[in-house]
């Protein structure tokens, strides 16, 4: 589930969440990440926009404004711009450009799981905005790239890496554990002695713990 994060702006408390985009993010690609989100959360309102790069602003506020007319079909409304490296200005076509608590944990917008039905070769490179499931097996030197959770149903004898672009909460779930390496928010893990028996071959959780170290544990089945 995709919760909402509750701050304080300007003395107002509202839900909201943070849209990074790029100056090249396709119109549709956005649309799917609102259509996600719709999907977790049917009452929200508000979006506050993240640019990851930085705008030319007499191409940018046309932009914005189209963004406002994607997330008006969803009955969302681009409140605020958040201030980084790349938005220095006070406000941006009248819209306020705000600082964030520097302790809020905030939830990006992903996009749709991703959901591999095919094995997954060797050489073979699959990455998404999101989560991953494979249903089958991972061949060794194939590599499975998410900045959500990876759910791998079958064999994983490949690259798994979750949490891409810093989201430490994301897991891995293996159902047979041969993995080459496992990472999670680039914390990574190179796999070259034999596992023990209780994780070889076997069905696995993969997270950080509060100290930023991998875990691996066995799961029940």
């Amino acid at each position: 589930m995709m919760p909402s994060n509750s701050i304080k702006l300007n003395s107002a408390n509202f839900d909201y969440y943070i849209l990074r985009v790029a100056p090249n993010t396709e119109l549709e690609q956005i649309a799917s990440k609102l259509a996600t989100l719709r999907e977790f959360d049917a009452t929200g309102k508000y979006l506050v926009l993240e640019c990851s790069a930085k705008p030319d602003m007499s191409q940018f506020i046309p932009y914005l404004k189209k963004i406002d007319d994607v997330a008006a079909k969803f009955a969302l409304e681009v409140k605020f711009i958040v201030a980084n490296q790349f938005i220095l200005a006070d406000q941006i076509d009248g819209r306020a450009v705000i600082n964030l608590p520097a302790t809020l944990q905030s939830k990006p917008i992903l996009n749709q799981t991703l959901l591999i039905e095919e094995p997954v070769r060797s050489g073979i490179r699959i990455e998404n905005d999101g989560d991953i499931i494979v249903t089958t097996l991972v061949s060794h030197n194939a590599e499975i790239i998410a900045s959500g959770n990876i759910h791998v149903y079958g064999d994983c004898r490949g690259r798994v890496l979750a949490g891409n672009g810093g989201n430490k909460k994301a897991k891995i779930f293996i159902a047979r554990f041969n993995a080459e390496m496992i990472s999670i928010a680039g914390i990574y893990r190179v796999i070259e002695d034999k596992l023990p028996d209780n994780l070889h071959n076997k069905a696995v959780q993969i997270f950080l713990d509060e100290k930023e170290r991998l875990n691996v544990i066995p799961l029940a089945v």
